[in-house]
Protein backbone atom coordinates (compact mmCIF):
# COMPACT_ATOMS: atom_id res chain seq x y z
CA UNK A 1 0.00 0.00 0.00
CA UNK A 2 1.21 3.40 -0.77
CA UNK A 3 1.01 5.68 1.85
CA UNK A 4 0.97 9.38 1.10
CA UNK A 5 2.47 11.06 -2.06
CA UNK A 6 3.95 14.62 -1.91
CA UNK A 7 4.61 16.51 -4.84
CA UNK A 8 6.21 19.86 -5.44
CA UNK A 9 7.53 21.96 -7.89
CA UNK A 10 9.12 25.51 -7.70
CA UNK A 11 8.35 28.25 -10.91
CA UNK A 12 10.83 29.65 -12.91
CA UNK A 13 11.48 33.44 -12.83
CA UNK A 14 12.90 35.94 -14.79
CA UNK A 15 13.65 39.63 -14.11
CA UNK A 16 15.69 42.83 -15.75
CA UNK A 17 17.14 45.80 -14.56
CA UNK A 18 16.78 48.65 -16.81
CA UNK A 19 17.91 52.35 -16.88
CA UNK A 20 16.94 54.35 -13.88
CA UNK A 21 14.91 56.81 -15.87
CA UNK A 22 12.55 55.96 -18.49
CA UNK A 23 13.81 57.51 -21.57
CA UNK A 24 14.36 54.70 -24.65
CA UNK A 25 18.01 53.37 -24.98
CA UNK A 26 19.54 53.50 -28.18
CA UNK A 27 19.88 49.59 -28.16
CA UNK A 28 19.35 46.54 -26.05
CA UNK A 29 21.26 43.73 -26.31
CA UNK A 30 19.01 40.32 -26.91
CA UNK A 31 19.29 38.17 -23.72
CA UNK A 32 16.62 35.32 -23.97
CA UNK A 33 15.19 33.94 -21.29
CA UNK A 34 16.81 30.23 -23.29
CA UNK A 35 20.00 31.73 -23.25
CA UNK A 36 20.91 33.62 -20.17
CA UNK A 37 24.71 33.41 -20.28
CA UNK A 38 25.20 35.59 -23.36
CA UNK A 39 26.97 38.39 -23.04
CA UNK A 40 25.98 41.58 -24.01
CA UNK A 41 27.45 43.59 -26.66
CA UNK A 42 28.52 47.38 -25.10
CA UNK A 43 30.30 48.87 -28.22
CA UNK A 44 26.77 51.13 -28.66
CA UNK A 45 27.74 52.67 -25.40
CA UNK A 46 31.01 53.73 -26.55
CA UNK A 47 30.90 57.70 -26.30
CA UNK A 48 27.99 57.95 -25.15
CA UNK A 49 26.70 60.25 -22.80
CA UNK A 50 24.62 58.03 -20.86
CA UNK A 51 26.28 54.18 -19.91
CA UNK A 52 23.23 52.11 -19.64
CA UNK A 53 23.44 49.11 -16.88
CA UNK A 54 23.39 45.47 -18.33
CA UNK A 55 20.02 44.24 -18.77
CA UNK A 56 20.31 40.65 -17.05
CA UNK A 57 18.08 37.69 -17.06
CA UNK A 58 18.04 34.92 -14.86
CA UNK A 59 16.38 31.60 -16.07
CA UNK A 60 15.99 29.14 -13.68
CA UNK A 61 14.83 25.63 -15.00
CA UNK A 62 11.68 24.40 -12.49
CA UNK A 63 12.71 22.04 -9.74
CA UNK A 64 10.44 19.44 -9.99
CA UNK A 65 10.35 16.87 -7.27
CA UNK A 66 7.66 14.09 -7.61
CA UNK A 67 8.29 12.65 -3.87
CA UNK A 68 5.81 9.95 -4.81
CA UNK A 69 4.51 7.37 -2.45
CA UNK A 70 5.43 4.00 -3.85
CA UNK A 71 5.26 0.61 -2.39
CA UNK A 72 3.91 -2.12 -5.04
CA UNK A 73 1.12 -4.39 -3.66
CA UNK A 74 1.03 -6.46 -6.55
CA UNK A 75 3.16 -10.06 -6.63
CA UNK A 76 3.21 -12.25 -10.16
CA UNK A 77 1.97 -15.56 -9.60
CA UNK A 78 4.35 -18.48 -10.87
CA UNK A 79 2.09 -21.69 -12.10
CA UNK A 80 3.03 -25.02 -9.51
CA UNK A 81 3.56 -27.70 -11.17
CA UNK A 82 2.33 -31.09 -9.16
CA UNK A 83 5.23 -33.57 -8.05
CA UNK A 84 6.77 -35.37 -11.29
CA UNK A 85 9.98 -36.76 -11.53
CA UNK A 86 12.98 -34.51 -12.74
CA UNK A 87 13.05 -35.27 -16.45
CA UNK A 88 9.29 -34.84 -16.95
CA UNK A 89 9.10 -31.54 -14.85
CA UNK A 90 12.14 -30.07 -17.45
CA UNK A 91 10.25 -30.97 -20.38
CA UNK A 92 7.08 -29.52 -19.12
CA UNK A 93 9.11 -26.26 -18.21
CA UNK A 94 10.55 -26.05 -21.79
CA UNK A 95 6.79 -26.17 -23.08
CA UNK A 96 6.13 -23.45 -20.96
CA UNK A 97 8.43 -21.35 -21.87
CA UNK A 98 8.31 -21.89 -25.87
CA UNK A 99 4.14 -21.65 -25.71
CA UNK A 100 5.26 -18.11 -24.02
CA UNK A 101 7.51 -17.13 -25.94
CA UNK A 102 4.80 -17.22 -28.71
CA UNK A 103 2.13 -15.81 -26.94
CA UNK A 104 3.98 -13.32 -25.18
CA UNK A 105 2.88 -10.29 -28.13
CA UNK A 106 0.13 -11.79 -28.98
CA UNK A 107 -1.65 -12.21 -25.58
CA UNK A 108 0.15 -8.78 -24.31
CA UNK A 109 -1.22 -6.78 -27.18
CA UNK A 110 -4.73 -8.07 -26.81
CA UNK A 111 -4.93 -7.59 -22.92
CA UNK A 112 -3.62 -3.75 -23.07
CA UNK A 113 -6.55 -3.49 -25.81
CA UNK A 114 -8.83 -4.59 -23.80
CA UNK A 115 -7.61 -2.60 -20.51
CA UNK A 116 -7.01 0.68 -22.62
CA UNK A 117 -11.18 -0.23 -24.29
CA UNK A 118 -12.74 -0.88 -20.22
CA UNK A 119 -10.80 2.65 -19.06
CA UNK A 120 -11.96 4.32 -21.76
CA UNK A 121 -15.13 3.30 -21.19
CA UNK A 122 -14.77 4.05 -17.75
CA UNK A 123 -13.78 7.44 -18.16
CA UNK A 124 -16.65 7.96 -20.58
CA UNK A 125 -18.91 7.02 -17.52
CA UNK A 126 -17.05 9.70 -15.25
CA UNK A 127 -17.45 12.39 -17.73
CA UNK A 128 -21.08 11.84 -18.29
CA UNK A 129 -21.51 11.75 -14.54
CA UNK A 130 -22.90 15.62 -13.20
CA UNK A 131 -25.31 14.55 -10.49
CA UNK A 132 -24.12 16.33 -7.12
CA UNK A 133 -22.57 13.93 -4.80
CA UNK A 134 -24.02 13.83 -1.63
CA UNK A 135 -21.07 13.95 1.81
CA UNK A 136 -22.91 15.43 4.33
CA UNK A 137 -21.83 13.74 7.65
CA UNK A 138 -24.05 11.67 9.93
CA UNK A 139 -23.58 13.75 12.77
CA UNK A 140 -22.22 17.44 11.65
CA UNK A 141 -22.28 18.23 15.27
CA UNK A 142 -19.57 15.94 15.99
CA UNK A 143 -17.20 18.89 14.95
CA UNK A 144 -17.99 21.53 16.86
CA UNK A 145 -15.99 24.76 17.99
CA UNK A 146 -15.20 23.16 21.10
CA UNK A 147 -14.08 20.07 19.32
CA UNK A 148 -12.11 22.03 16.74
CA UNK A 149 -10.12 24.38 19.36
CA UNK A 150 -9.26 21.30 21.94
CA UNK A 151 -7.84 19.71 18.16
CA UNK A 152 -6.01 22.28 17.48
CA UNK A 153 -4.66 23.11 21.25
CA UNK A 154 -3.43 19.21 21.59
CA UNK A 155 -1.81 19.59 17.88
CA UNK A 156 0.05 22.81 19.00
CA UNK A 157 1.53 22.13 22.53
CA UNK A 158 4.92 22.17 22.43
CA UNK A 159 5.42 20.23 25.87
CA UNK A 160 3.71 16.95 24.58
CA UNK A 161 5.71 16.50 21.59
CA UNK A 162 9.20 17.60 24.01
CA UNK A 163 8.27 15.15 26.65
CA UNK A 164 7.32 12.45 24.01
CA UNK A 165 10.82 12.92 22.51
CA UNK A 166 12.71 12.20 25.64
CA UNK A 167 11.11 8.92 25.79
CA UNK A 168 12.95 5.84 25.43
CA UNK A 169 10.79 2.94 26.87
CA UNK A 170 12.03 -0.44 26.74
CA UNK A 171 9.42 -2.03 26.11
CA UNK A 172 5.35 -1.85 24.94
CA UNK A 173 3.98 -2.12 28.65
CA UNK A 174 6.42 0.98 30.14
CA UNK A 175 5.08 2.87 26.80
CA UNK A 176 1.84 2.57 27.98
CA UNK A 177 2.83 3.43 31.83
CA UNK A 178 4.18 6.64 30.00
CA UNK A 179 1.92 7.13 27.92
CA UNK A 180 -0.82 6.83 31.30
CA UNK A 181 1.40 9.27 33.47
CA UNK A 182 1.35 11.77 30.82
CA UNK A 183 -2.33 11.60 30.07
CA UNK A 184 -3.09 12.25 33.33
CA UNK A 185 -6.02 15.23 34.31
CA UNK A 186 -5.72 15.54 29.92
CA UNK A 187 -9.07 15.12 27.68
CA UNK A 188 -9.69 12.39 25.29
CA UNK A 189 -8.65 14.56 22.33
CA UNK A 190 -5.06 15.13 24.18
CA UNK A 191 -4.77 11.35 24.87
CA UNK A 192 -5.11 10.15 21.58
CA UNK A 193 -2.98 12.77 19.88
CA UNK A 194 -0.12 11.77 22.58
CA UNK A 195 -0.81 7.93 20.78
CA UNK A 196 -0.41 9.50 17.20
CA UNK A 197 2.45 11.77 17.93
CA UNK A 198 5.11 9.02 19.48
CA UNK A 199 3.91 6.61 16.22
CA UNK A 200 4.70 9.56 13.87
CA UNK A 201 8.20 9.92 15.57
CA UNK A 202 9.20 6.59 16.00
CA UNK A 203 7.61 3.98 13.31
CA UNK A 204 8.60 3.71 10.79
CA UNK A 205 7.41 2.17 7.17
CA UNK A 206 9.00 -0.88 6.05
CA UNK A 207 8.79 -1.26 2.24
CA UNK A 208 10.57 -4.56 2.01
CA UNK A 209 7.96 -5.96 4.71
CA UNK A 210 5.01 -4.49 2.56
CA UNK A 211 6.20 -6.20 -0.78
CA UNK A 212 6.34 -9.39 1.15
CA UNK A 213 3.23 -8.92 2.79
CA UNK A 214 4.48 -9.69 6.33
CA UNK A 215 2.19 -9.05 9.22
CA UNK A 216 3.50 -8.19 12.92
CA UNK A 217 2.08 -8.29 16.38
CA UNK A 218 2.51 -5.00 18.31
CA UNK A 219 5.42 -5.98 20.79
CA UNK A 220 7.52 -7.03 17.62
CA UNK A 221 6.49 -3.65 16.06
CA UNK A 222 7.23 -2.12 18.91
CA UNK A 223 10.50 -3.51 19.53
CA UNK A 224 11.86 -3.44 15.32
CA UNK A 225 10.15 0.22 14.76
CA UNK A 226 9.17 -0.64 11.75
CA UNK A 227 5.69 -2.22 9.68
CA UNK A 228 2.91 -2.00 6.98
CA UNK A 229 0.09 0.23 7.35
CA UNK A 230 -1.29 -3.30 8.74
CA UNK A 231 0.70 -2.70 11.71
CA UNK A 232 0.14 0.90 11.96
CA UNK A 233 -2.99 0.25 12.59
CA UNK A 234 -2.85 -2.35 15.04
CA UNK A 235 -0.28 -1.00 17.18
CA UNK A 236 -2.42 2.53 17.67
CA UNK A 237 -5.55 0.51 18.60
CA UNK A 238 -3.64 -1.45 21.17
CA UNK A 239 -1.90 1.45 22.59
CA UNK A 240 -5.77 3.13 22.80
CA UNK A 241 -6.94 0.18 24.24
CA UNK A 242 -4.57 0.33 26.93
CA UNK A 243 -5.82 3.46 27.87
CA UNK A 244 -9.34 2.50 27.88
CA UNK A 245 -9.98 4.53 24.08
CA UNK A 246 -12.27 2.41 22.14
CA UNK A 247 -10.41 2.15 18.86
CA UNK A 248 -11.46 -0.25 15.40
CA UNK A 249 -9.62 -1.26 12.66
CA UNK A 250 -11.47 0.13 9.15
CA UNK A 251 -9.66 -2.07 5.83
CA UNK A 252 -10.88 -0.41 2.31
CA UNK A 253 -9.38 1.25 -0.59
CA UNK A 254 -7.19 4.19 -0.27
CA UNK A 255 -6.29 6.03 -3.64
CA UNK A 256 -2.16 6.19 -3.98
CA UNK A 257 0.77 7.18 -6.17
CA UNK A 258 -0.21 4.43 -8.88
CA UNK A 259 -3.57 5.19 -8.47
CA UNK A 260 -5.36 6.16 -12.10
CA UNK A 261 -7.88 8.54 -12.60
CA UNK A 262 -9.61 6.16 -14.82
CA UNK A 263 -9.04 2.61 -13.64
CA UNK A 264 -12.55 1.41 -12.47
CA UNK A 265 -11.98 -0.81 -9.79
CA UNK A 266 -9.55 -1.87 -7.15
CA UNK A 267 -8.35 -5.79 -6.94
CA UNK A 268 -8.35 -5.81 -3.59
CA UNK A 269 -7.95 -3.95 -0.06
CA UNK A 270 -4.87 -1.97 0.08
CA UNK A 271 -5.06 -0.01 3.43
CA UNK A 272 -6.45 -0.04 6.79
CA UNK A 273 -6.98 2.86 9.60
CA UNK A 274 -8.53 3.24 12.47
CA UNK A 275 -11.69 5.05 14.06
CA UNK A 276 -11.62 6.30 17.86
CA UNK A 277 -14.53 6.75 19.49
CA UNK A 278 -14.56 9.52 21.81
CA UNK A 279 -17.11 12.20 23.54
CA UNK A 280 -19.77 9.41 23.93
CA UNK A 281 -20.84 7.73 20.98
CA UNK A 282 -19.23 9.73 18.66
CA UNK A 283 -16.60 8.06 15.94
CA UNK A 284 -13.17 10.04 14.66
CA UNK A 285 -11.09 8.88 11.56
CA UNK A 286 -7.37 8.40 12.05
CA UNK A 287 -4.78 7.53 9.80
CA UNK A 288 -1.49 7.19 11.73
CA UNK A 289 0.25 5.89 8.17
CA UNK A 290 -0.61 8.93 6.07
CA UNK A 291 0.13 11.15 9.23
CA UNK A 292 3.54 10.05 9.69
CA UNK A 293 5.16 10.14 6.16
CA UNK A 294 5.32 8.88 2.34
CA UNK A 295 7.47 6.86 0.34
CA UNK A 296 9.31 8.68 -2.49
CA UNK A 297 9.83 7.32 -5.95
CA UNK A 298 13.28 5.75 -4.74
CA UNK A 299 11.36 3.37 -2.33
CA UNK A 300 12.82 5.75 0.59
CA UNK A 301 10.85 6.29 3.39
CA UNK A 302 9.96 10.38 4.35
CA UNK A 303 9.12 11.02 7.73
CA UNK A 304 6.84 13.62 7.62
CA UNK A 305 3.85 14.57 10.51
CA UNK A 306 0.58 15.52 8.50
CA UNK A 307 -1.82 16.67 10.66
CA UNK A 308 -4.73 16.39 8.43
CA UNK A 309 -5.19 12.39 8.95
CA UNK A 310 -5.52 13.14 12.87
CA UNK A 311 -8.98 12.94 13.70
CA UNK A 312 -10.25 13.86 10.07
CA UNK A 313 -13.71 14.93 9.31
CA UNK A 314 -15.59 12.13 7.30
CA UNK A 315 -16.32 14.55 4.45
CA UNK A 316 -12.71 15.46 3.64
CA UNK A 317 -11.55 11.28 4.71
CA UNK A 318 -13.87 10.13 1.50
CA UNK A 319 -11.98 11.33 -0.83
CA UNK A 320 -8.78 8.69 -0.61
CA UNK A 321 -10.35 6.37 1.77
CA UNK A 322 -13.22 4.20 1.13
CA UNK A 323 -14.38 1.75 3.74
CA UNK A 324 -15.07 -1.85 2.83
CA UNK A 325 -18.11 -1.34 5.20
CA UNK A 326 -20.25 1.72 4.26
CA UNK A 327 -20.85 2.44 7.93
CA UNK A 328 -17.64 3.86 8.41
CA UNK A 329 -17.94 5.97 6.30
CA UNK A 330 -19.37 7.87 8.87
CA UNK A 331 -21.42 9.63 5.91
CA UNK A 332 -25.34 10.65 5.82
CA UNK A 333 -25.76 8.81 2.56
CA UNK A 334 -22.70 6.25 1.92
CA UNK A 335 -21.40 6.26 -1.29
CA UNK A 336 -20.74 3.58 -3.81
CA UNK A 337 -17.52 2.86 -5.14
CA UNK A 338 -18.60 4.38 -8.60
CA UNK A 339 -19.17 7.92 -7.05
CA UNK A 340 -15.42 7.26 -5.10
CA UNK A 341 -13.98 7.31 -8.14
CA UNK A 342 -15.79 10.38 -9.96
CA UNK A 343 -14.31 12.49 -6.90
CA UNK A 344 -11.61 14.27 -7.35
CA UNK A 345 -8.46 13.03 -6.58
CA UNK A 346 -7.51 15.17 -3.52
CA UNK A 347 -4.48 15.07 -1.40
CA UNK A 348 -4.02 16.71 2.55
CA UNK A 349 -2.91 20.25 1.58
CA UNK A 350 -5.96 20.61 -0.33
CA UNK A 351 -7.66 20.55 3.22
CA UNK A 352 -5.05 22.49 4.71
CA UNK A 353 -5.16 25.29 2.46
CA UNK A 354 -9.07 26.06 2.13
CA UNK A 355 -9.52 24.72 -1.57
CA UNK A 356 -13.21 24.74 -3.07
CA UNK A 357 -13.22 23.24 -7.19
CA UNK A 358 -15.66 25.11 -8.16
CA UNK A 359 -15.26 23.33 -11.96
CA UNK A 360 -15.39 20.24 -11.99
CA UNK A 361 -16.89 19.85 -8.86
CA UNK A 362 -18.36 16.37 -8.57
CA UNK A 363 -16.22 14.45 -11.50
CA UNK A 364 -12.47 13.12 -11.70
CA UNK A 365 -12.44 13.88 -15.04
CA UNK A 366 -12.09 18.14 -16.97
CA UNK A 367 -13.91 18.62 -19.99
CA UNK A 368 -11.92 19.16 -22.96
CA UNK A 369 -12.99 22.30 -25.13
CA UNK A 370 -12.78 21.02 -28.73
CA UNK A 371 -13.18 24.93 -29.84
CA UNK A 372 -10.49 26.54 -27.49
CA UNK A 373 -8.52 23.23 -27.30
CA UNK A 374 -7.69 23.30 -23.65
CA UNK A 375 -8.98 22.65 -20.73
CA UNK A 376 -10.14 24.56 -17.74
CA UNK A 377 -10.30 24.14 -14.37
CA UNK A 378 -11.62 26.56 -11.61
CA UNK A 379 -10.12 26.76 -8.16
CA UNK A 380 -11.37 29.28 -5.21
CA UNK A 381 -8.60 29.92 -2.66
CA UNK A 382 -7.92 32.20 0.20
CA UNK A 383 -5.58 35.32 -0.95
CA UNK A 384 -2.63 33.97 0.72
CA UNK A 385 -2.41 31.29 -0.97
CA UNK A 386 -1.04 30.78 -5.27
CA UNK A 387 -1.68 27.58 -7.38
CA UNK A 388 0.16 26.34 -10.19
CA UNK A 389 -0.51 23.51 -12.51
CA UNK A 390 1.23 20.84 -15.08
CA UNK A 391 0.80 17.81 -16.90
CA UNK A 392 2.08 14.44 -15.54
CA UNK A 393 4.94 13.13 -17.30
CA UNK A 394 4.44 15.32 -20.21
CA UNK A 395 6.53 17.86 -21.54
CA UNK A 396 5.52 19.25 -25.13
CA UNK A 397 1.65 19.68 -23.82
CA UNK A 398 0.93 23.52 -22.51
CA UNK A 399 -0.37 24.72 -18.70
CA UNK A 400 -1.34 27.88 -17.92
CA UNK A 401 -2.44 29.40 -14.75
CA UNK A 402 -3.78 32.71 -14.03
CA UNK A 403 -6.05 34.72 -11.54
CA UNK A 404 -9.60 36.00 -12.61
CA UNK A 405 -10.65 39.09 -10.31
CA UNK A 406 -13.90 39.16 -11.71
CA UNK A 407 -15.00 35.89 -10.72
CA UNK A 408 -12.50 36.02 -7.71
CA UNK A 409 -11.13 32.29 -9.17
CA UNK A 410 -7.84 30.58 -9.79
CA UNK A 411 -8.38 29.64 -13.62
CA UNK A 412 -5.94 26.81 -14.62
CA UNK A 413 -5.86 26.13 -18.48
CA UNK A 414 -4.48 22.65 -20.34
CA UNK A 415 -3.63 22.46 -23.40
CA UNK A 416 -2.34 18.61 -24.29
CA UNK A 417 -0.17 18.09 -27.22
CA UNK A 418 -2.03 15.31 -29.37
CA UNK A 419 -5.07 13.20 -28.40
CA UNK A 420 -5.26 10.60 -25.62
CA UNK A 421 -5.60 10.31 -21.28
CA UNK A 422 -3.86 12.88 -19.27
CA UNK A 423 -3.19 13.39 -15.48
CA UNK A 424 -3.78 16.88 -14.38
CA UNK A 425 -1.68 17.95 -11.22
CA UNK A 426 -2.35 21.38 -9.61
CA UNK A 427 -0.15 23.26 -6.77
CA UNK A 428 -0.72 25.49 -4.24
CA UNK A 429 1.43 26.86 -1.85
CA UNK A 430 0.82 29.39 1.04
CA UNK A 431 2.40 33.48 0.56
CA UNK A 432 5.32 34.11 2.65
CA UNK A 433 5.99 30.91 4.46
CA UNK A 434 7.01 28.72 1.49
CA UNK A 435 8.09 29.20 -2.20
CA UNK A 436 7.52 25.42 -2.84
CA UNK A 437 4.38 24.57 -4.38
CA UNK A 438 2.72 21.04 -3.16
CA UNK A 439 0.86 18.54 -5.25
CA UNK A 440 -3.07 19.54 -4.21
CA UNK A 441 -5.40 18.08 -6.74
CA UNK A 442 -5.16 15.50 -9.42
CA UNK A 443 -7.72 15.09 -12.37
CA UNK A 444 -7.55 13.30 -15.54
CA UNK A 445 -8.46 14.65 -19.33
CA UNK A 446 -9.39 12.56 -21.51
CA UNK A 447 -8.98 13.56 -25.33
CA UNK A 448 -10.41 12.25 -28.25
CA UNK A 449 -9.36 12.26 -31.87
CA UNK A 450 -12.40 13.34 -32.91
CA UNK A 451 -12.06 16.45 -30.75
CA UNK A 452 -8.90 17.07 -30.82
CA UNK A 453 -9.28 19.65 -33.76
CA UNK A 454 -5.70 21.73 -33.78
CA UNK A 455 -2.94 21.88 -31.31
CA UNK A 456 -2.67 24.55 -28.67
CA UNK A 457 0.13 25.74 -26.90
CA UNK A 458 -0.60 28.30 -24.03
CA UNK A 459 1.93 30.97 -23.56
CA UNK A 460 4.90 30.90 -20.98
CA UNK A 461 4.72 32.25 -17.57
CA UNK A 462 7.22 33.05 -15.11
CA UNK A 463 6.82 33.21 -11.22
CA UNK A 464 6.15 37.26 -10.66
CA UNK A 465 2.75 36.32 -12.94
CA UNK A 466 1.31 34.29 -10.20
CA UNK A 467 2.38 35.93 -7.13
CA UNK A 468 0.79 39.01 -8.37
CA UNK A 469 -2.66 37.41 -9.48
CA UNK A 470 -1.81 38.26 -13.51
CA UNK A 471 -4.36 37.44 -16.22
CA UNK A 472 -3.90 37.28 -19.99
CA UNK A 473 -7.10 38.41 -21.70
CA UNK A 474 -5.38 38.13 -25.52
CA UNK A 475 -3.65 36.48 -26.89
CA UNK A 476 -4.03 33.11 -25.40
CA UNK A 477 -1.83 31.38 -28.31
CA UNK A 478 1.64 31.23 -27.46
CA UNK A 479 2.94 30.74 -30.93
CA UNK A 480 2.50 33.89 -33.13
CA UNK A 481 2.90 34.69 -36.83
CA UNK A 482 5.82 37.13 -37.61
CA UNK A 483 4.93 40.59 -39.48
CA UNK A 484 1.20 40.17 -37.91
CA UNK A 485 -0.43 43.06 -35.57
CA UNK A 486 -1.99 41.77 -32.55
CA UNK A 487 -2.63 43.42 -29.29
CA UNK A 488 -1.75 42.57 -25.73
CA UNK A 489 -4.63 42.63 -23.23
CA UNK A 490 -3.86 41.36 -20.16
CA UNK A 491 -4.85 42.63 -16.16
CA UNK A 492 -1.65 43.60 -13.85
CA UNK A 493 -2.09 44.01 -10.14
CA UNK A 494 0.57 45.99 -8.01
CA UNK A 495 2.34 46.51 -11.77
CA UNK A 496 3.13 50.73 -11.94
CA UNK A 497 5.11 50.17 -15.35
CA UNK A 498 5.17 47.75 -18.33
CA UNK A 499 7.48 47.22 -21.09
CA UNK A 500 7.79 44.97 -24.27
CA UNK A 501 10.97 43.04 -25.97
CA UNK A 502 10.90 42.41 -29.25
CA UNK A 503 13.57 40.17 -30.15
CA UNK A 504 15.47 42.39 -27.51
CA UNK A 505 14.81 45.90 -28.59
CA UNK A 506 12.43 47.26 -25.64
CA UNK A 507 9.29 49.44 -27.02
CA UNK A 508 8.01 52.32 -24.84
CA UNK A 509 7.58 52.30 -21.06
CA UNK A 510 3.66 52.03 -20.52
CA UNK A 511 2.80 53.73 -17.14
CA UNK A 512 -0.56 51.50 -15.94
CA UNK A 513 -3.63 52.44 -15.01
CA UNK A 514 -6.83 50.71 -13.37
CA UNK A 515 -4.64 46.96 -13.54
CA UNK A 516 -5.11 46.90 -17.34
CA UNK A 517 -2.49 46.84 -19.65
CA UNK A 518 -3.37 47.15 -23.76
CA UNK A 519 -1.34 47.87 -26.59
CA UNK A 520 -0.52 46.72 -29.78
CA UNK A 521 2.25 45.67 -31.30
CA UNK A 522 4.03 43.67 -34.53
CA UNK A 523 5.15 40.44 -34.00
CA UNK A 524 8.88 40.54 -34.61
CA UNK A 525 10.86 37.21 -36.25
CA UNK A 526 11.95 35.49 -32.94
CA UNK A 527 10.27 36.22 -29.39
CA UNK A 528 8.21 38.77 -27.73
CA UNK A 529 8.61 38.94 -23.79
CA UNK A 530 6.02 41.30 -21.51
CA UNK A 531 8.10 42.76 -18.35
CA UNK A 532 6.54 44.63 -15.51
CA UNK A 533 7.86 46.82 -13.02
CA UNK A 534 5.80 46.49 -9.43
CA UNK A 535 5.83 48.48 -6.12
CA UNK A 536 8.60 47.20 -3.94
CA UNK A 537 10.37 48.33 -0.21
CA UNK A 538 13.50 48.73 -2.33
CA UNK A 539 12.44 51.61 -4.95
CA UNK A 540 14.79 49.41 -7.49
CA UNK A 541 13.99 49.78 -11.18
CA UNK A 542 13.79 46.43 -11.85
CA UNK A 543 11.58 45.12 -14.71
CA UNK A 544 10.06 41.31 -13.72
CA UNK A 545 9.44 38.88 -16.75
CA UNK A 546 5.55 37.93 -16.57
CA UNK A 547 4.63 36.25 -19.96
CA UNK A 548 6.92 35.27 -22.87
CA UNK A 549 5.48 34.74 -26.70
CA UNK A 550 7.20 32.67 -29.50
CA UNK A 551 7.02 33.15 -33.18
CA UNK A 552 6.30 31.02 -36.39
CA UNK A 553 8.81 31.07 -38.77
Amino acid sequence: MVINSNSTIQLENIHAVIPSHRSRPHSVPNLSPRSPKNSPDRSHTAGKRHVYRQKFIIDKPPFLNFASAYINPYRSLTPIIINQNPRHRLKIRKHLKRKHKKQEISNNSTYEQENESEESLFTAQLIQNTKPIDLWPSDPNSFDMEFIRQRQMAIDNASYRETIHSWEPPSLDHLTALIKDLITDKNVIEQVWIIFYWISQNILYDVDADRENFKQKPDEIFHSRQTTYEGYAALFKTLCNNISIKCIDIPGYAKDFHFKINQSTFPHINHIWNAVQLNGNNWYLIDSVFGSGYIDNKYRYKKHLNIHYFLTRPEHMIYNHLPEDSQWQFLSKPISMFNYFCLPYLHSYYFIFNLTIISPRFSSIVLFDKHQSYAEVLIQAPNDIQLSCSIKNDNKSTCLTQYDSNRQLWQCLFAPYKNGFYTLIIYANRLLVSSMLINVIQLGLEVSSKDFIRKKILPTTYRKFIENKCQIFSPLDAVLKSGTKITIHCRMPNALYVRISLDGVWLEEVMLKNEIFKQQITVPEREIIVYAQFRNKQLTHTYNGLIRYLVEK
